[in-house]
């Protein structure tokens, strides 16, 4: 139960810091649908529906917070029209009087305590007037048939749509809106949901009715403890909770415990604390892929990198340099100054008191959320992480073309993001773009995590799984598509080289004319039949694949005996070519004599170091075009 540590911490150290800080507790967000606003002696004033200032603040209970379909509890101030309105059942309510009667008699307790907030008791004596939803007709902002029954859906003209269909849900009918209150005559402050006295007001209420002690497991103290753990934990829409003891069915604890209590208590506050901080990182600085979540903090809410992206986000996000107008550079040399610069500034950060915590939370069911992953670093070992992420962008470096910023494409030297990765290694081209399923995509993403923090090796059917997709162009339509395939399987199996060779084997972005290493040598000399025909096709505005495309599969089987078909039939683009061809027959010619005809011919199924050549050599023939020193 470490990570409740840790959260709760963070809860302490942030909470009151600044206007966009962690939910305070015994307070919970929904998005309302109608704002009412009343006096400060209880009379309507106005009404409003709602469209983009929908989330609201409400005080909730332990119940409320956690209710459902089945467990239909009420907050204690902000809620749906069935709680809130004395006249809900006279205007075709179907949930009944009950709601209304409970939600009264717990508001009036509040304002009758020591507690008692001055505005809340305005809302109060407004709707003991049982008059809200009369006042929300004459108003217009519901709608009524002509039986005086309020209208489930609106089948009349689209164009005469009331506003209240269409703020509503598509499931919703206009029972279910979530109406919340303002006061006026008091202060400057209107909106409840905005006023930090209310806030405190129903905190230190709650908190007074809390009488019953227990041992807390995380701060071993004797508090009230929490039976009911918070949900909306990734999302507004969550229902999953981490901590439950839900056991009426399936019997997960006992044998082992009689009760819940003997399993795990946590005092409400740490509870509390923990959730709001967990909501409040993620929704800052959490990675989402499908159902999973992955989030790096620090306890003190120190700038931390975001792990699963690219070295380019790395590097320019931070100091949000992507948001000036300041033009952006993108050489080699300066990504990776900003890139070492980001990460100083992280590590800058870390001092013996440093603590860090990187975790993984996914659901299983709909009500049920696992921990999956989950690291700790304290003190120094801050710096350890922060050394184990730049080696990871500096081991896996290649150039990449893939990125967009701006709608332009751009060019970057560094890692890929691990949700590329999975992408590319497991997922197909539609619609002109690589995807996959969003739970793979996760999955995969939580494997690579330990090749970053822990400097693990990459999973071997990974680094497959993308030499298989980078041979087979075929499989994409869009040349760009395979062109990303190919650098990213470069940046991943460079770094698989380096762990198989226990670091002996460091493959560049340039491309090694010294090598011997046959694999790499067939890769080049394909590259250079590759520009060879595609050079020549340019020359009459020709555009299709080339043959060493076409032939890339085969080749990567069988090299010698494809390479025979290949080069035969380049023979007349080298013609059409003519002195411009030299410079390619040179290359070609010098990377055949490193290749021994021997043992060419016995050569089958190559691996990722055929990709690693093809691609450094295509970088090289780029950068000849681009104005580089020609050899």
């Amino acid at each position: 139960m470490s990570w409740l540590v840790m959260l709760n911490e963070t809860y302490n150290n942030v909470f009151g810091k600044g206007t966009n800080g962690p939910l305070p507790i015994a307070h919970t967000t929904q998005n309302a649908d109608i704002e009412i606003i009343v006096d400060s002696g209880g009379n309507y004033v106005s009404s409003r529906v709602l469209f983009n200032d929908k989330e609201t603040l409400i005080p909730c209970s332990e119940a409320s917070a956690s209710r459902s379909g089945k467990n239909p509890v009420s907050h204690p101030l902000h809620d749906k029209l069935q709680y809130v309105a004395g006249d809900y059942s006279y205007f075709g309510g179907n949930k009944g009087s009950e709601f209304h009667k409970k939600y009264m008699e717990q508001l009036e307790e509040w304002c009758s305590s020591a507690y008692s907030n001055k505005k809340v008791c305005a809302v109060y004596n407004y709707l003991k007037k049982g008059c809200l939803i009369h006042d929300l007709i004459r108003e217009g902002i519901l709608v009524c048939d002509k039986n005086n029954q309020l209208i489930d859906k609106w089948t009349g003209n689209k164009d005469e749509k009331p506003p209240i269909f269409k703020t509503l849900a598509s499931k919703q009918n206009q029972s279910d809106a979530f109406v919340r209150f303002g006061v006026t005559g008091f202060d400057n402050i209107v909106n409840l949901w905005d006023d930090p006295k209310v806030c405190q007001d129903y905190i230190d209420y709650y908190l007074s009715k809390q009488k019953e002690r227990q041992l807390c497991y995380i701060t071993g103290e004797m508090v009230p403890c929490s039976n009911n753990h918070p949900k909306k934990i990734r999302h507004p829409a969550d229902q999953a909770k981490i901590i439950s003891a839900n056991d009426e069915s399936g019997f997960t604890y006992r044998g082992r415990f009689r009760s819940a209590e003997e399993a795990v208590q946590v005092g409400y506050e740490v509870s509390q604390k923990a959730h709001n901080a967990l909501k409040w990182l993620i929704a800052k600085q959490g990675k989402s892929f499908g159902d999973k979540v992955f989030l790096l903090w620090g306890t003190k809410a120190q700038k931390v990198p975001s792990l699963t992206g690219d070295t380019f986000d790395e590097a320019f996000l931070y100091e949000d340099e992507l948001n000036s107008n300041e033009p952006m550079i993108y050489t080699k040399e300066e990504i990776a100054r900003r890139f070492n610069r980001a990460i100083s500034g992280y590590k800058a950060s870390i001092d013996s008191h440093t603590d860090l915590a990187l975790i993984g939370l996914d659901s299983a069911t709909q009500g049920r959320l696992s921990i999956t992953f989950y690291r700790e670093f304290h003190g120094t070992q801050g710096n350890e992480l922060f050394d184990n992420i730049k080696a990871w962008h500096e081991e896996c470096s290649w150039i990449h073309t893939y990125k967009k910023h701006n709608n332009k494409l751009i060019e970057f030297i560094g890692a890929p993001a691990l949700d590329d990765i999975a992408k590319v290694a497991f997922g197909t081209e539609q619609n002109r773009v690589i995807r996959a399923e969003s739970k793979l995509i996760g999955a995969t993403v939580e494997r690579l995590l330990p090749c970053i923090v822990d400097h693990a090796h990459i999973p071997v059917d990974i680094v497959h799984a993308l030499v298989r997709k980078a041979i087979c162009p075929q499989n994409y339509k869009e040349y760009y598509n395979w062109r990303k395939v190919v650098t990213i399987t470069c940046s991943v199996y460079k770094r698989h080289r380096f762990e198989k060779t226990n670091s002996k084997e460091v493959w560049n972005v340039n491309v090694d004319n010294d090598s011997m290493d046959i694999v790499y040598n067939c890769g080049r000399l394909l590259a250079v039949a590759d520009e060879i025909e595609r050079h020549a096709l340019w020359l009459q505005n020709e555009d299709r694949e080339t043959n060493a495309i076409r032939y890339f599969t085969k080749f990567a089987v069988e090299p010698c005996k494809t390479w025979r078909i290949i080069n035969d039939k380049l023979v007349p683009y080298i013609r059409r070519l003519g002195s411009k061809a030299a410079m390619y027959c040179r290359i070609k010619e010098e990377i055949s004599a490193k290749i021994p005809p021997d043992k060419f011919a016995e050569l089958k199924n190559l691996d990722g170091r055929m990709i690693l050549g093809f691609d450094a050599q295509k970088n090289e023939f780029r950068r000849i075009k681009s104005g580089g020193d020609k050899k």
